[in-house]
């Protein structure tokens, strides 16, 4: 009997870990690439590094933050960082700098998001919801910065200066403020 109970004292402290582990935030490692050729230099493969950008391009397209002005948007993420967006005329968003990726925690794939310039300094997801200080390197993000995608912004009504100042600036109103990363 003595001899089960060290046993049963080890087994209760491993699920108080496991226990404890799971009260915080789960957080994953992502990189960070300008293009599907920088993340090939990496060592990732081409056919992945392909993938996760034409993801992060599609995220781009259909969340990306529009501007009722090129100054508006310009005021939000820099200047000469705003185009015209495509489907619509008189709308700007800001160019698609770069993009973020890293490895699902079920194991099964990789997830990308889209990198816009954040105004300053940095490179933002498209929600504004993640930052980083540049487009190479490493950081940890909240695993769920991998998978909640912002709402779309396609064809909704395009951020004005006004409203810009009422929600706080890029990325505020949509998500309380920016998360650190990378």
């Amino acid at each position: 009997m003595k001899a089960s109970a060290p046993r049963r004292i080890m087994l209760l402290g491993a699920a108080s870990v496991i226990v404890l582990a799971g009260c915080q935030e789960d957080q994953t490692e992502v990189v960070m690439f300008d293009d599907p050729s920088t993340c090939e230099a990496s060592g990732m493969d081409t056919e992945t590094c392909e993938a996760q950008y034409a993801e992060a391009q599609a995220e781009h397209e259909e969340t990306a933050p529009r501007y009722d002005a090129l100054a508006v948007c310009e005021a939000e993420h820099g200047e000469g960082a705003c185009i015209e967006d495509e489907n619509r005329s008189s709308v700007f968003m800001p160019l698609m700098a770069g993009f973020l990726m890293g490895q699902l925690l079920s194991g099964r794939g990789f997830a990308s998001r889209a990198m816009v310039p954040a105004a300053g300094s940095g490179y933002a997801t498209t929600d504004g919801g993640t930052r980083a200080g540049s487009l190479s390197g490493r950081g940890n993000v909240a695993a769920s910065s991998l998978t909640t995608q912002a709402a779309s912004t396609r064809n909704a009504a395009p951020l004005t200066r006004s409203s810009v100042a009422r929600s706080g600036g890029f990325g505020a109103s949509r998500t309380g403020g920016f998360r650190a990363g990378g």
